[in-house]
């Protein structure tokens, strides 16, 4: 632990992020100080509850995506290299090595698309890994087809525990069985959560003040609060009489693979559960009309830009947008050469009558599945290093991306803190966005692409279709509890 100690005083400043849309970020050399990056007792002392191990060297072996930098190397880092970031997923590593006697192998990568090589090998009988930490979707086909371990049946998974996502993990179980869940053992899902940034300067212009985080606590942090400030926004900079995206000024903008994070945001359920634990169709109601008429006529304001080329909010980097929805990846990989100060929001409510803010990841994030054919040693041993993997991550990786990468220097402001603890700790999920084949959970997707006009009549075109989808399922793995 005191070779931790001496790594972790040395971490440098700021990560290269190789982001799922190709955008990367220089690494910053400036030398931190430590005392800033220090977190609170309750945080770094919380126990993991896990035994005293020694697993006599064995490898620990991770599938993952090539796709990304940061699939792999949010897992997996064979040598310190200068970046912050990086070299603390090295640490982590290093002291779950040598606490349990473990060598983390290279990951082995394979194409994003449908974890076939894991299927395949779990057909075969092969135990090719310890952990698959894959897309959430295609993670949970492996899991319906029968491929994934119950893992609240492996023995070390603390699921109450601070580093896993509780609400996610809540929403992807059925029937009291977890097969695929959510925590804070890669970088992916530091990362990938979304927010709103806004331009601070911009903000200053407009209004005067250039103080939302009141908004945020006041609990006035709404879609029309929003609305109403960025459409006062919207500038003709070049006096053609038309609203440029490449040249003008306006007020909000998102890629279009973003709306569906309002459909979370807004606390609009897809399924609920039965007196069984299992998902029934909650998606038809009052509530779903509003947000649909409202997000559309978001999307179709003259003050929004509707991204389908999804370029990374150019007008936001150049300084002529005021609000702009991303990851929380943006700022370090996509925003922190901006000339312009900038903040950052949770993704507004609906209404005020909503209590909280929610969130959720974006739609090329990661979850963690393992891989059926484990013996009950084997699937002690993937389930104890993977606990291991995500507490550490939340002690020793998790200060490092918020209070130093994203909260100290690149979000520009101390009171980013809090506003990036409401992002992730809102951040929820639906068993429906799994299994329903990019159905009802991405509804809003296609209002912001135009292909869906209206609630009622899309409702009733895909009803039967999407409770067909979610029913079978349902009784695919109802099959797997009787066998």
């Amino acid at each position: 632990m005191k070779r931790y100690a001496l790594l972790l005083a040395g971490l440098m400043l700021l990560p290269t992020l190789a982001g799922c849309s190709d955008q990367a970020a220089e690494t910053d050399n400036t030398a931190v100080d430590t005392a800033a990056v220090e977190t609170e007792p309750a945080e770094t002392e919380i126990p993991d509850d896990l035994p005293d191990m020694d697993y006599g060297g064995a490898d620990y072996r991770i599938y993952t995506r090539n796709c990304c930098a940061t699939h792999a190397g949010g897992v997996y880092m064979p040598e310190q290299t200068g970046d912050v970031v990086s070299d603390a997923v090295y640490a982590r590593n290093l002291a779950i090595e040598e606490r349990f006697n473990v060598v983390f192998s290279e990951p082995f990568l394979a194409p994003d698309a449908e974890a076939t090589d894991l299927n395949n090998a779990v057909q075969a009988g092969d135990d090719m890994c310890e952990v698959a930490i894959w897309h959430y979707k295609h993670l949970g086909d492996s899991a319906a087809a029968g491929y994934l371990a119950d893992i609240s049946e492996a023995g070390y998974i603390g699921f109450e525990k601070p580093w896993w996502y509780q609400k996610v993990n809540d929403a992807y179980s059925i029937g009291g069985r977890a097969y695929v869940i959510v925590g804070m053992y890669d970088l992916d899902n530091y990362y990938d959560n979304v927010c709103i940034y806004f331009n601070k300067d911009l903000m200053v212009d407009l209004t005067g003040d250039d103080d939302m985080y009141s908004v945020v606590k006041e609990g006035k942090w709404t879609i029309d609060k929003l609305k109403e400030i960025a459409s006062i926004a919207t500038v003709d900079l070049d006096g053609d009489g038309t609203m440029d995206p490449t040249k003008d000024q306006f007020g909000y903008g998102q890629a279009s693979g973003f709306g569906f994070i309002y459909q979370f945001a807004w606390n609009q359920p897809v399924t609920t559960r039965d007196a069984d634990g299992y998902p029934v169709d909650s998606i038809n109601t009052e509530r779903m009309v509003t947000m649909t008429e409202t997000f559309k006529a978001l999307c179709e304001s003259d003050y929004t830009i509707v991204d389908e080329a999804n370029t990374g909010g150019t007008a936001f980097k150049e300084g002529r947008e005021l609000f702009q929805m991303d990851s929380l990846k943006a700022s370090s990989a996509g925003y922190r050469d901006m000339e312009q100060d900038f903040g950052i929001l949770p993704v507004p409510k609906l209404d005020e009558t909503q209590s909280e803010h929610y969130t959720h990841a974006t739609a090329h994030t990661s979850a963690v599945g393992i891989p059926v054919v484990k013996t009950k040693e084997g699937m002690e041993y993937s389930s104890l290093i993977l606990e291991a993997m995500a507490a550490e991550g939340y002690k020793q990786i998790r200060p490092v991306v918020y209070d130093v990468a994203l909260k100290s220097k690149y979000t520009r402001d101390e009171a980013s803190y809090e506003m990036i603890d409401i992002v992730v700790q809102g951040r929820t999920a639906d068993f429906a966005e799994i299994y329903d084949k990019w159905g009802f959970t991405y509804t809003l997707d296609f209002i912001a692409r135009g292909n869906v006009k209206e609630w009622a009549s899309y409702y009733a075109s895909q009803n039967k279709t999407q409770n067909k989808n979610i029913g079978d399922v349902v009784e695919l793995f109802k099959a797997l509890e009787e066998n």
